[in-house]
């Protein structure tokens, strides 16, 4: 999944992007094959841009009102920054080393800082999302990756793949508060307001965890089908959305009731999903298929696919919350 650090490089790339473009929902998917990101129109439903980042990339994050897009490059153990401009561009404006293995991205819920989960060191890296600059480092448990950040932005919370837990870090105090057990090799982990709960996908027990934010327990063990990788859940949390990658599929859950709904097939090892901002699609990034596919909400049917570049992960937040 990942590969020892080959060292950091400042990469500058820029790409121009149709001005339409610009007020459009964009969305963010990370090609691990071709070291790029693909800028999506999800309303056109169509390619805007392709830029180029470090190698390998695999996370996402875009910040609150896509200020900034963050993209983790497991490759060459590094973080790129890209920005927008007023006049359609997208370029990487920065890129800095970040530990021995950056995967899982995400950041505060005002856009300053960016965490990083270092695969390889169980840490998670605290950086300035202006400079890039290191401002801590956090000890997490063994193999971070998935991140999500509370909407009060007082504490992170990060799933270790390799202890079977989710580490609670309080924002203020950068303290440990909590290590949550869940199911074995917990991966993505998404914050559903709705409870408030957190949803965490267990990879290798085929099971999604929901864990009580308040309480800091896990309250509900779901089946899924194999190797489940990444959670979206509607905003009025009726749905979730479960990627099963050996699966090839989706499940959908009444995030209500906990009750299955669904089954979809999809596409080869389906990773990243999110819901739309318009509430009526959830999109899935098939790794192994090439394809961003879209799922309407209300039928279950997939209503539309898209063709991308090689190996699309779109791990994390890849449109702007």
């Amino acid at each position: 999944m990942l590969r020892s650090r080959a060292g950091a490089a400042v990469l500058v790339a820029s790409v121009l992007l149709a001005p339409a473009a610009c007020a459009a929902t964009l969305a963010y998917v990370t090609q691990q094959g071709a070291d790029s990101v693909a800028v999506v129109d999800v309303d056109a439903w169509r390619i805007v841009a392709q830029v180029k980042v470090g190698r390998k990339p695999a996370g996402v994050a875009v910040a609150p009102g896509a200020k900034r897009i963050f993209v983790s490059n497991p490759a060459s153990a590094t973080v790129s920054a890209i920005a927008l401009s007023a006049d359609g561009g997208a370029r990487v404006v920065a890129e800095a080393p970040a530990g021995h293995g950056p995967l899982g991205i995400a950041t505060d819920r005002e856009g300053k800082l960016v965490f990083v989960a270092d695969w390889y060191n169980d840490a998670v890296h605290v950086l300035d999302a202006d400079t890039l600059d290191e401002r801590r480092v956090l000890k997490v448990g063994r193999s971070p990756s998935g991140m999500a950040v509370s909407p009060d932005n007082k504490r992170l919370y990060v799933a270790n793949r390799e202890s079977d837990t989710l580490s609670v870090v309080d924002l203020t105090s950068w303290r440990t508060i909590a290590t949550i057990p869940v199911g074995k090799a917990p991966f993505g982990v998404t914050y559903d307001d709705n409870g408030p709960r957190l949803w965490v996908a267990n990879v290798q027990s085929s099971d999604v965890s929901v864990v009580d934010a308040v309480a800091m327990k896990e309250i509900r063990r779901l089946k899924v089908r194999t190797f489940p990788y990444a959670v979206a859940v509607t905003k009025d949390g009726a749905r979730a959305f479960v990627t099963n990658q050996h699966d090839d599929s989706v499940s959908v859950i009444d995030a209500r009731s906990y009750e299955p709904l669904a089954v979809l097939a999809v596409g080869d090892y389906p990773e990243g999903v999110l819901i739309a901002p318009d509430q009526r699609h959830a999109l899935v990034a098939c790794w192994m298929d090439d394809e961003l596919i879209s799922i309407d909400i209300a039928t279950l049917k997939i209503d539309r696919r898209l063709p991308v570049l090689s190996g699309p992960r779109a791990f994390g937040q890849f449109i702007a919350p």
